[in-house]
């Protein structure tokens, strides 16, 4: 199964999350430094970082090499492991509940363009540093 998330294609990872055995996204470095809690960052290495792709799996981040980052090592919400309201950009801190407050009580929205110009999402320029997937 070919596993994508946010608006980048990702690359698949070359090995599966070592906690439930998922075969996750491939990370940029930064993207890891950016997020990690000033404690798990002591423990970062320069090598490949991929994203756990299960949305029940407590991993967020796992090298190639076996070290793994949960969700308790991360400042902010990986969207897909958590419950709603759920990040959508990170940018500009849009959640599912404010996208949908605009499209379903404000009747505002109809469609991508005016969820864009109506919540801010997908407006940011920081997805490499804010988006836990790097996009």
């Amino acid at each position: 199964m070919n596993h994508e998330v946010c608006g980048g294609k990702g690359k698949e990872a070359t090995t599966a999350c070592p906690v439930c055995g998922t075969k996750g996204q491939k990370v940029p470095g930064i993207t890891v430094a950016s997020l990690l809690n000033t404690a798990a960052a002591a423990s970062l290495s320069n090598t490949q970082y991929n994203l756990c792709l299960s949305p029940s799996c407590n991993v967020v981040y796992y090298s190639d090499h076996g070290t793994v980052f949960t969700k308790e090592n991360i400042r902010v919400p990986v969207w897909f492991k958590e419950k709603s309201p759920r990040i959508i950009c990170y940018c500009n801190k849009v959640t599912d509940s404010k996208i949908l407050d605009h499209i379903v009580t404000r009747q505002c929205c109809h469609n991508l363009k005016d969820i864009r110009e109506h919540t801010g999402a997908n407006a940011g320029h920081d997805c490499l540093t804010q988006n836990p997937a790097g996009t």
